[in-house]
């Protein structure tokens, strides 16, 4: 009989699974893309720091998916993080949180252990979440495509790019990316930390669910 969850899971058993594919896919294809970027030219690097940004707007909205499923607990999470992921509203609502809250607040708001503390100070410590809105607003609206300068345009300078898309509203919304090495490290990083926080959140949470009812 079917579950109502993909791969036919059970809740808990889908929750799991998503805490280690779903959460990690982006950080770890960010990883392959910053190695493989070494050793690419100048266009094809551009390309690998759009497909970077992409994962860096996964990793937010799977983040916000997350935040959002811990905070309101009338539905199943797993019914949260199946469903379609949050754009770029929802993510301006969860840094505004992320930046209002302590992270002993913000812990007790997801009704989380001890355990997910670091996470929540690794949340706080973040420097400019709400730049990040740009690149989720790309990508909410199923057209996200990387734009590269005009032919000409570069004056012999280094070339940027844009991530950008039509979000959800309909508006068009175009984040600019660097061009170096070091712009493409930030983003791979940046796409780490997120990763590890979601993961943070739902490995507490998961942890919760398998101990209740457990005696010491």
């Amino acid at each position: 009989m079917a579950t109502g969850y993909p791969g036919d899971l059970g809740e808990l058993a889908f929750v799991e699974s998503y805490a280690n594919g779903a959460l990690r896919k982006p950080q770890v294809v960010a990883d392959a893309l910053l190695r493989s970027l070494v050793l690419s030219g100048q266009n094809d690097r551009l390309i690998l720091l759009g497909l970077l940004a992409e994962q860096l707007a996964e990793a937010c909205r799977r983040l916000t998916a997350v935040h959002g499923g811990l905070a309101d607990r009338r539905f199943p999470l797993a019914r949260v993080l199946a469903g379609p992921l949050p754009g770029r509203d929802e993510w301006t609502l969860f840094v505004q949180q992320a930046a209002t809250f302590t992270p002993e607040q913000m812990v007790r708001d997801l009704s989380l252990g001890e355990d997910a503390l670091p996470s929540a100070q690794r949340l706080r410590a973040q420097p400019d979440l709400a730049a990040l809105g740009g690149l989720v607003g790309a990508a909410e609206g199923g057209s996200a495509m990387l734009l590269l300068p005009p032919v000409g345009s570069r004056d012999g300078g280094p070339a940027s790019c844009w991530f950008a898309g039509i979000d959800r509203g309909g508006e068009p919304v175009a984040a600019v990316l660097g061009s170096t090495e070091g712009d493409a490290a930030t983003l791979a990083d940046l796409t780490a930390d997120i990763c590890g926080i979601a993961r943070g959140f739902l490995g507490s949470y998961l942890d919760a669910r398998r101990n209740a009812g457990r005696r010491d």
